[in-house]
């Protein structure tokens, strides 16, 4: 089978289209994701590595391709990345001995199984013909003696035989039918004379009760299971994910079955490397002489490698340095992971349902209305580990098939790792080449020269900074100058344009016109009310100070919209400070001409009122709608 360079996972999320349509078209639009070319990279550079030979056990293992070669990552929620001949098939072998261990666990328990297989590295060959003195178990389930007593453990069912049974857990944790490969079981029994004297001296010890002839077949039927290196990624999946299936959901093992498996493989999966192995990986994983490595990291992914040609240990030295290599650039070393277990991606959403501070006018608001879905905001927080950057790249990737621009939010995110933004930003470059934009919101605005490429990347210090950046770039694309007009009459202001042209002009009659350079407080937090204030041009920053003296902006204002009413409702006190962004011009019903009007037209003071209040609730109602966005993504 030729060489695969995909990234796949076909579980759907939030009850949409399937998840592996969305990443067909995420691959057509943007290419391969930024991890995919990760591992292309891997496997082109360790390629060359020399060293080893294939297994010369059975002619079906000397006979392989030395030069395929294979690295495939799956995450614990089913994603799957790979490079290179991860389709090919090849004999299970010994990373086999994992997950029958794990099914005589489920059939019979700990304790029984641990009457006849102790859990301590062995310091030998995975073959040593040796058992523990006095106890007569083998030192764990990860060498050939402890294989076959595992094997021997698991019963034959009412309707299955035990191999049979064997077979269909493996092909369960894989996702597909897995089969046995007759020629490679027929050289098994052929060259198992050593296994065979285990097979007996087991028997002699009292671990296998009766002839252990069907159990050591059986062991070589469940070592000539075919898999690809893709089907040990998703084995080890299963693993990583507390037992389950994360493309079918399926529980195949129970958590605490799963727990006492990669404990086992921690010490003993490597064989006498297993200390080096934890040294320099630090990854529970199993390997076999066909040249398959499976490596779990518990809760986030599993790596799997498959090149033939084996080192001394009976390792695959391609595999082992593609897992040393992944292990040291992802930093999945177990001593390095995470330091909190939350979802990377705190919340996606459009704009539309949490637009900027920029109060617009009627047809800025249509616009951004209707094409508001067309930008979404993508929150993260937590560490950007691996497994988070994954997330992060998956979410960031997914929203972009629909939207023409993405905003990146980082500032909840505590630790980025150093792998972290090159990822990041090279997956913007994949959408940017796509026609998309994606911007940032950080607090360190030295993430620009980490984020090379034309055009420079936007980082904002706010979410409504970014936001209002995002709408005034659609507003250009789909709206027209009414939009974004530079001034208005107070007749075309929010407010008014609530009342009859002849209601309008009777108001605007009793403001007068005041102006404020850049920089000028126009009202101060405490201020007295000091009238209805209509911005016919410039833009206004409403803002705040917090208990420990921090200003925080609210909300900006342009030509068209109002403030200054809200302190009628406040016991005649500003709440908030208005600065001049730019040089403003606005109108003022200042509260003399107010307190006239209510004495000489009642009625039409009355509309006003109404207007207001219409003004208020709809202000109030966007409010709302936008911190739901916000708590519907908070842990209460």
């Amino acid at each position: 089978m030729p060489d695969r360079r995909t990234e796949d996972s076909t579980r759907p999320r939030d009850g949409g289209t399937p998840a592996q349509d969305r990443t067909g078209e995420e691959q057509r639009l943007f290419g391969p994701s930024a991890i995919t070319e990760y591992l292309e990279q891997v496997v082109a550079q360790l390629r060359d590595a020399r060293g080893g030979e294939p297994s010369t056990s059975i002619p079906a293992l000397a006979q392989a391709d030395p030069e395929r070669f294979g690295v495939v990552i799956a995450t614990a929620d089913g994603h799957v990345y790979e490079a290179g001949s991860t389709g090919d098939e090849f004999s299970i072998q010994s990373i086999s001995k994992a997950f029958t261990y794990a099914l005589a666990l489920e059939d019979l328990g700990v304790e029984a199984v641990h009457d006849r297989i102790d859990v301590e590295p062995s310091g030998d060959a995975y073959n040593e013909i040796s058992l523990q003195p006095g106890t007569g178990r083998p030192a764990n389930p990860m060498i050939n003696a402890g294989a076959i007593a595992s094997t021997w453990l698991v019963p034959d069912s009412e309707r299955e035989l035990r191999r049979d049974r064997i077979r269909a857990a493996y092909s369960r944790c894989a996702g597909r039918d897995l089969s046995i490969s007759p020629e490679v079981l027929e050289q098994e029994s052929a060259a198992g004379d050593r296994n065979r004297a285990l097979g007996y001296l087991l028997a002699a010890a009292g671990i296998i009760e009766g002839d252990p002839m069907q159990a050591l077949e059986d062991y070589f039927a469940q070592c000539s299971i075919l898999v690809t290196c893709r089907d040990l990624a998703l084995m080890g999946a299963t693993l990583a994910n507390a037992g389950t299936n994360p493309l079918t959901g399926e529980e195949v093992f129970d958590p605490s079955t799963v727990s006492r498996v990669l404990s086992v493989m921690s010490s003993c999966g490597m064989y006498d490397d297993a200390g080096e192995w934890m040294v320099r990986v630090g990854l529970p994983a199993k390997s076999g002489v066909g040249g398959g490595i499976v490596a779990v990291l518990p809760g986030e992914l599993a790596v799997a490698t498959f090149s033939p040609a084996l080192d001394r240990h009976g390792n695959s030295v391609r595999g082992v340095l593609a897992c040393e290599r992944l292990s040291q650039d992802l930093d999945l070393h177990f001593t390095h992971t995470a330091r909190v277990s939350r979802s990377t991606v705190r919340a996606d959403y459009p704009i539309d349902q949490s637009p900027s501070l920029v109060r617009r006018n009627a047809e800025a608001e249509a616009v951004l209305e209707a094409h508001g879905k067309d930008a979404v905001v993508v929150e993260l927080q937590g560490d950007l580990l691996f497994a988070g950057t994954e997330a992060a790249v998956r979410r960031v990737r997914e929203v972009a098939v629909e939207a023409s621009y993405v905003v990146v939010d980082l500032r909840r995110v505590d630790v980025i790792a150093d792998y972290a933004l090159p990822l990041l930003a090279r997956t913007r470059t994949e959408l940017h080449e796509a026609g998309r934009t994606v911007v940032v919101v950080a607090t360190d605005e030295d993430l620009v020269g980490t984020f090379e490429g034309r055009p420079p990347l936007e980082v904002f210090p706010s979410r409504a900074a970014a936001i209002k950046w995002v709408e005034d770039r659609l507003l250009e694309e789909h709206g027209g100058p009414e939009c974004t007009p530079a001034r208005v009459t107070p007749a075309e202001s929010e407010l008014l344009s609530r009342l009859s042209p002849e209601d309008a002009a009777a108001v605007r009659a009793r403001t007068v016109e005041r102006t404020w350079s850049a920089g000028e407080n126009i009202l101060r937090a405490g201020q007295r009310f000091a009238g209805i204030h209509l911005v016919v041009s410039g833009d206004v920053s409403m803002s705040l100070r917090t208990p420990a003296g921090e200003r925080v902006e609210l909300q900006i204002l342009g030509p068209g919209t109002s403030f200054g009413e809200l302190a009628l409702g406040s016991g005649d006190r500003q709440r908030v400070t208005l600065s001049a962004i730019t040089d403003v011009t606005a109108r003022v019903l200042d509260p003399d001409a107010l307190a006239a009007l209510e004495q000489e037209d009642p009625p039409l003071a009355l509309r006003l009122w109404q207007a207001l209040a219409r003004d208020g609730y709809e202000r109030a109602d966007q409010q709302w709608r936008d911190t739901a966005v916000h708590a519907s993504a908070t842990d209460w």
